[in-house]
């Protein structure tokens, strides 16, 4: 059986570290439905806010039209996963907000349901969420 080096064991402990190390720098996320109004989050876990699926081809979408406090929680990253098989078009995503925690307190962000482009003209199809995101 071949013996390793003092060089080669050196390395593989440094790569072992450092994996073990990043892997304790990932954030951990708390997904939540968009019509939920309030949550707590634990230091240095992201917030994602899940829409379930829209279908953006046929002109629906949810935006955000007010972005938290930029002292506690980052702008908001979109994420979509198209469902739909691989060269088809017209099918749905699944859509969410990720919102990377900064410090700690009390925000709100407010999304609102728009079909092309406009908050629709039926009350009926008007749709906001408001959620009050608090970062222990």
């Amino acid at each position: 059986m071949k013996r390793l080096t003092t060089r080669a064991v050196a390395l593989l402990a440094g790569a072992l570290l450092l994996s073990t190390g990043l892997a304790g720098c990932s954030s951990s996320e708390k997904t939540i439905e968009y019509t939920e109004t309030s949550v707590t989050l634990a230091p240095g876990e992201a917030l994602v806010v899940d829409f379930g699926e829209v279908n953006a081809t046929v002109g629906n979408e949810w935006v955000i039209v007010q972005q938290p406090d930029g002292s506690i929680l980052e702008e908001g990253e979109r994420r979509s996963n198209y469902l739909g098989a691989p060269g088809e078009t017209g099918a749905s995503s699944d859509l969410s907000y990720r919102f990377a925690p900064v410090g700690e307190g009390t925000t709100v962000i407010e999304f609102e349901y728009r079909f092309r482009g406009s908050v629709p003209e039926d009350v009926e199809d008007q749709k906001t969420a408001m959620i009050e995101v608090t970062v222990e």
